[in-house]
């Protein structure tokens, strides 16, 4: 290629111009038909180089550089689904924490009514036992009542009878008796 250039040079250039170029040529120890061979076979060297060489590395540099790309990518969408999957899981946590608060809620508003069933079943229980007690009182009462006036009755008779030093008869008694118990329990 240089020597075409040179050729291609002197051709435009005068003749004192070409000695001085073949001049300079020569003191550089450049000949023109080895300098074609050694062009060609550069060509072929770099040819062979670039076919045999550079274009696998080239490709194989490509193919790391996809899978770095490709690995960047994935790393960037391993992020992205850890960041989303936190989020969800932020979200479990807070409605895990909001149904717990809501359960607590219910279990206490539950607690409270049974209590609240609890006491009135127990007042309902007391009043009851109350209820009982004051009519078991008030049989007590009577019945005690009816043997108190049973004896005033005997007592009155007795002393009546007592008094008047003689026997009563048996209906004079019930009489007797029947009187005092009215008494009695006119004084009630």
């Amino acid at each position: 290629m240089l020597s075409f250039s040179i050729l291609a040079l002197a051709e435009t250039v005068d003749a004192e111009n070409v000695n001085k170029i073949s001049e300079l040529a020569d003191r550089f120890g450049l000949l023109t038909s080895s300098f074609l061979a050694q062009i060609v076979n550069f060509a072929i060297v770099a040819y062979v180089l670039y076919r045999f060489l550079v274009k696998p590395v080239l490709a194989t540099m490509d193919e790391r550089q996809q899978k770095i790309a490709d690995g960047l990518q994935f790393a960037e969408e391993a992020k992205l689904r850890l960041a989303e999957s936190e989020k969800k899981q932020a979200q479990v946590i807070q409605e895990a924490q909001a149904e717990a608060q809501r359960i607590l809620k219910e279990a206490r508003i539950t607690a409270e009514k049974h209590e609240e069933r609890m006491r009135a079943e127990t007042a309902r229980q007391i009043e009851e036992m109350r209820r009982r007690a004051d009519e078991a009182n008030e049989l007590e009462r009577k019945r005690i009542l009816g043997e108190v006036r049973g004896e005033v009755a005997r007592l009155v008779v007795l002393t009546t009878g007592k008094v008047l030093r003689k026997e009563l008869s048996d209906k004079d008694k019930d009489t007797l008796n029947t009187a005092a118990a009215r008494e009695i329990g006119s004084l009630n």
